[in-house]
């Protein structure tokens, strides 16, 4: 059996696949309609007092993002396909690129974020390290051939990229859920949601990752 033929062969479309990212592709569009003032409007009205002094990090965090999570999609698509060609490799350089920028900026707003606010800082911080350590160990798989673990990663990388969006959905279905709450209360949904944004999600694909690998075995 010829082993690189059966690595390289494309496989036929795969429904749930399909459907999944359609989702997540509409999650995607939602949040820029929540968040496009950021993107067409440099002004302190557009980003508030708490983030235009610190927009030198948001700036690149948010466009970082966009690029990651736009690039990120059509990867997946492609990596779990075998549709692994020339465009699948320009766009991982550009989905790295988007993290390596976005992470940098995103850890530059941690850093400067006022003090009492020690749990939304920390969440954001480890957010940005997984980030950077998904990625990391996806580009690692990739350069020592291998391919399977390279897919493990990048799907753990993308779900964290996916943050952006569970963050907003999540936050704004808890002050619905809760009625316009408190400025306190608001402040513990901020808290919660920067670790829960990340965390949960890979917490619930692992299982499935791993159930994947072991498929892969039998």
């Amino acid at each position: 059996m010829n082993t690189t033929a059966s690595i390289t062969a494309r496989r036929p479309l795969n429904w749930p696949l399909a459907v999944v990212l359609a989702v997540a592709a509409l999650g995607i569009v939602w949040f820029l309609g929540k968040k496009i003032h950021y993107y067409v409007d440099f002004s302190a009205d557009s980003y508030t007092e708490y983030f235009w002094p610190r927009r030198v990090g948001l700036i690149p965090h948010i466009f970082g993002g966009l690029l990651a999570i736009s690039a990120g999609l059509v990867q997946i698509w492609l990596g779990l396909t075998n549709r692994t060609g020339k465009l699948h490799h320009a766009l991982g350089k550009v989905y790295g690129a988007g993290v390596v920028v976005g992470s940098l900026g995103g850890y530059y707003i941690a850093l400067t974020i006022p003090a009492g606010y020690m749990v939304y800082q920390v969440g954001l911080f480890m957010l940005c390290t997984a980030w950077v350590l998904t990625t990391s160990m996806a580009l690692w798989s990739i350069r020592q051939r291998r391919i399977n673990q390279h897919r493990d990663w990048m799907l753990r990388s993308y779900i964290v990229t996916f943050a952006f969006v569970i963050y907003r959905i999540g936050a704004q279905w808890l002050h619905t859920w809760l009625n316009m709450p408190s400025a306190e209360v608001a402040d513990e949904i901020d808290n919660l949601m920067a670790w829960a944004c990340w965390a949960v999600p890979l917490l619930i694909a692992e299982p499935l990752i791993q159930l994947r690998a072991v498929r892969r075995m039998a």
